[in-house]
């Protein structure tokens, strides 16, 4: 089995620098105690022997000149004794005492005649030369060891020199003391000095995690700030800054790009749909005449229609029906050219009063046949500065609409109000309102409120979107209300 990856602990780089710190000083502390107990005693040692090397040395050259036995001289013997903390004693071969130190003289010229006399095995040699020796050995009095000098001057008198180790023991363990107390104040002191540098060093670092932190929750608006000082940290905070504002320039032009992408998708989406639509509503629209058609052609081809007047009447039909396929055709071509743009705009200076009195001059017939009384509210003509032929569309589809809806009182008016920088047309019929539900997609291509109303005067649900697509070309508003006799298109462009 794959054994599972642990994961490691977390430690700060301040804390991991500290323990470093502290340990590296513990370690020179322990190297220290190492080398004071094992070195130490040693080079103590041959600091004392060199010392009683020299006092031998100090008191031959006083014998050979003979001052050493003038009573004047036993003031400066006893302070080389003193300063060196030495025992020395100074006889004759027969063991007459010459001179001796320290206070119990006595038992210390017993001990070392002792020593001398004594001869040893155990006894350590340090130094052997023609005129003494100097040995390590214990003192069976007290069971301490010993540094014994003992040897004879130039002019033939006997002299030994001791010094205790316990006095370099006393010594060693004043400087071990001393090294542990030194060491448990460094110690300290290296801790709180290590801790103090390790928060400033590692301050700008912990800032910058916090920041790459940040950045990896794409949060790009904390920023490093750079120190008085800088170093090769505030250097790497500068670089994150930049990093981070070029990723977050990056993140919002990919955002942007996803937005528009979004756009793309969703218009294409709508694109597609409404091209299924579309030729699910023209071949809808189409297949009635295109049936009518058929029929009655295959009919005047069968013979049906035996009579002129039957073949009048069979003939018209597929005329009409043609007429209006025609006439369907060309309103969506209209209708493609204006939504998808193939066709620009051609904004001229043109009378819209008199446009508005010539088309509906040009319907007068309509009008008349169905019995509709028409008023004008006008007022001044109006000059705009638009697109002639795409007002001609609208006004004449809202024209069409309102007679063929028209009832009840048969009436229709079209009014005109002129603004500060805009012009609003109004037509009004007289008849059945409008579903507040029907309202909103009255502009939508081959939506049809009575269908069957709708094919008797030979309409394709086609018009208003061509309205819309109008307008929406002028930059100009449109809209429809019911009144509670009737209903009221209109729309409004610019001058």
């Amino acid at each position: 089995m794959r054994s599972k990856k642990r994961n490691k602990p977390f430690i700060g780089i301040r804390r991991q620098l500290v323990i470093r710190i502290v340990a590296l000083v513990v370690f020179i502390l322990l190297m220290f105690w190492i080398l004071n107990t094992l070195l130490m005693a040693y080079l103590y040692r041959q600091e004392k022997v060199e010392s009683m090397e020299n006092v031998y040395d100090q008191l031959n050259e006083a014998s050979l000149s003979g001052a050493l036995y003038d009573s004047g001289y036993d003031a400066k013997f006893e302070q080389i004794s003193y300063n060196n903390n030495l025992d020395i004693v100074i006889s004759t071969y027969d063991g007459s005492i010459l001179l001796s130190s320290g206070k119990e003289k006595h038992n210390t010229i017993k001990r070392l005649q002792n020593a001398i006399l004594s001869n040893k095995d155990g006894a350590k040699s340090i130094v052997h030369t023609k005129m003494y020796d100097i040995t390590l050995d214990e003192d069976e009095y007290v069971n301490d060891n010993f540094l014994i000098l003992t040897g004879t001057f130039s002019d033939g008198n006997l002299v030994m020199i001791r010094y205790a180790m316990e006095n370099m023991k006393v010594a060693l363990g004043v400087v071990d003391r001393t090294l542990i107390i030194i060491g448990l104040l460094a110690l300290v002191l290296a801790f709180l000095l290590t801790e103090v540098i390790a928060r400033r060093i590692t301050q700008p670092i912990v800032e910058l995690t916090n920041i790459s932190k940040k950045m990896s929750e794409l949060d790009f608006d904390v920023k490093y700030r750079t120190r008085d000082s800088k170093t090769e940290i505030d250097i790497l905070g500068e670089h994150m800054n930049t990093m981070s504002s070029s990723l977050e320039n990056a993140l919002d032009e990919l955002q942007e790009a996803n937005k528009e992408l979004k756009k793309d998708i969703e218009i294409k989406e709508k694109n597609e749909e409404m091209r299924k639509e579309f030729l699910s509503n023209v071949s809808h629209e189409l297949k009635t005449p295109i049936a009518l058609i058929q029929g009655y052609a295959e009919g005047l081809s069968e013979g049906m229609a035996d009579d002129p007047e039957s073949r009048e009447y069979y003939c018209e039909v597929i005329v009409d029906e043609s007429q209006k396929m025609n006439k369907m055709v060309q309103q969506l071509l209209s209708l493609n050219e204006l939504e998808y743009g193939v066709n620009s705009v051609e904004m001229t200076e043109f009378n819209i009063s008199e446009l508005i009195r010539s088309l509906v001059n040009a319907s007068k017939i309509l009008i008349e046949n169905a019995g509709i009384k028409l008023s004008f509210e006008m007022g001044e003509d109006v000059i705009v500065n638009s697109d002639e032929y795409l007002v001609e569309v609208v006004f004449s589809n809202f024209l069409s609409n309102a007679i063929h809806y028209c009832k009840n009182e048969n009436i229709i008016k079209v009014s005109q109000v002129e603004k500060d920088d805009t012009v609003l047309i109004s037509v009004y019929n007289s008849g059945d309102t409008i579903l507040e539900e029907d309202i909103e997609r009255l502009w939508d291509k081959f939506y049809k409120i009575d269908k069957a109303r709708t094919r008797e005067y030979g309409g394709s649900g086609v018009g208003l979107s061509i309205v819309k697509a109008a307008l929406e070309s002028l930059n100009g508003k449109y809209g429809v209300y019911n009144l509670d006799d009737g209903v009221v298109f209109w729309f409004e462009i610019y001058k």
